[in-house]
């Protein structure tokens, strides 16, 4: 996550877990990586419409995931395969 084009949080780490299956892996991976950010993106918005003066005026509050298993991108998305 970047605020005022600064990186403020960041992080690598092996899972903890053991996946049977690539899939598996990473859609471990990408939950962990959105239960991370998901509470920091709500505290921004909370802070604005508190009225919390930000740095570069309105803040841009938005999240981009990569991932590169289309079945494992479905289930996140809950699209069928």
């Amino acid at each position: 996550m970047k605020y005022a084009g600064c990186p403020i949080t960041w992080s690598s780490k092996m899972q903890a877990e053991t996946a049977l299956i690539t899939t598996e892996a990473e859609f471990i991976a990408l939950s962990e990586g959105l239960r991370r950010i998901i509470p920091l993106i709500g505290l921004v918005e909370e802070m604005q419409e508190q009225g919390v003066d930000m740095l570069s005026g309105q803040a841009e509050v938005k999240c981009k995931m990569f991932e590169h298993n289309s079945v494992g991108l479905s289930i996140a998305t809950l699209q069928k395969i």
